[in-house]
């Protein structure tokens, strides 16, 4: 059986320990300096992860950062990378510290960075940083984190250069309730991961632009529907500019994760107060409070890909309504509107 290393134990990274423990493998799940806390709590509870319903099988064993040594990186089949975008260069210092062999590398972080004058995925500016992965694994599409630890039917999708290494990390993994799609895709399926939980809050606020009064204001259907579509030939849009393939974002990575993310969590959150007529500043002061709303960075990111382009700046009325919408409620302050004159229909 293999040897399974997930550095962070969030919610996502002990969720991954599920499928690979039922597939026999053992896994060392590795707590950041954020999660001290709750490695301390799983030894209390026998395994059990405060945020999740049932405890980790035996085959995993839980350890703080602080007591990780590259010993244990030893005999490693892959490394799981689990923490938040803001933690990448941390994780990227942890591993070139600790990996002594080639390793390959899968990554559940979604995010986007700036490179030079533009926009890259972590599948473009990983692979340099980290000097002993042998290939980058990134991995995409819906998966709710308690949905997956408790077995519910969940489909994902890995992606890598080199479709032997991803499809040999999907053979570990797979099961009957976790199915693995792959591809090579790796540049689109990062940016999808991305820009999803941008278009989120736009689809998000539909929903609550236009409440049916008439049925006690519950979330709008046809505005909603319409923002949706539209979210997803942007995002296919935008992926293509990234270097990936725009069909990724009618797949499991783009159109699949779309749907979770709007169905709920902080994105979605923001948006909803962004449909009521409130402004970032006061829902990131108030009910969204020290949290991190992923697609606030992504926006932050996309602005200096886009707010910069001429060409797409022209292009905008016609071509990225929904984008420059939730760009304008974000960077701008502005009340969330979107034009459905300009909305593309198909």
């Amino acid at each position: 059986m293999a040897k399974i290393v997930i550095l962070g134990a969030g919610v996502m990274g002990t969720a991954l320990t599920v499928p690979a423990t039922d597939n026999g493998h053992n896994v060392l799940l590795v707590g950041t300096p954020l999660d001290r806390k709750v490695i301390a709590e799983m030894h209390r509870r026998g395994g059990s992860h405060p945020k999740l319903d049932e405890p980790c099988s035996r085959l995993v064993t839980a350890i703080s950062i602080d007591d990780l040594g590259s010993e244990h990186l030893e005999g490693a089949d892959i490394v799981i990378v689990g923490v938040s975008s803001r933690g990448i260069g941390w994780a990227v210092d942890v591993l070139n510290n600790l990996m002594v062999n080639r390793l390959p590398v899968a990554f559940v972080t979604k995010g986007l960075a700036v490179r030079g004058e533009g926009l890259a995925t972590y599948a473009e500016t990983l692979p340099p940083q980290l000097r002993q992965m042998h290939a980058f694994i990134g991995i995409g599409g819906p998966c709710i984190a308690r949905e997956l630890a408790n077995r519910q039917p969940t489909a994902s999708i890995y992606a890598c250069k080199d479709l032997q290494v991803a499809e040999r990390f999907a053979a570990l993994m797979r099961t009957d309730y976790y199915r693995l799609s792959v591809t090579t895709d790796d540049t689109g399926v990062e940016a999808c991961a991305a820009l999803k939980n941008f278009f989120a809050i736009g689809v998000s606020a539909m929903q609550t632009r236009y409440p049916d009064k008439k049925r006690g204001g519950e979330q709008s259907k046809n505005p909603t529907a319409a923002a949706f579509t539209q979210a997803t030939l942007e995002m296919a849009r935008l992926c293509e500019r990234l270097g990936g393939h725009p069909a990724t974002a009618f797949g499991l990575a783009g159109l699949g994760d779309l749907h979770v993310t709007v169905g709920g969590g902080r994105n979605s959150r923001l948006g909803h107060g962004l449909g009521r007529n409130q402004t970032i500043m006061d829902l990131m002061s108030t009910e969204l409070a020290g949290e991190t709303v992923e697609g606030v960075d992504t926006a932050r990111a996309l602005a200096t890909m886009i707010l910069g382009n001429a060409a797409i700046k022209i292009e905008s009325d016609d071509y990225f309504p929904l984008t420059f919408a939730i760009l304008d409620s974000i960077l701008e302050q502005k009340s969330f509107v979107l034009d459905f004159a300009n909305l593309i229909v198909r």
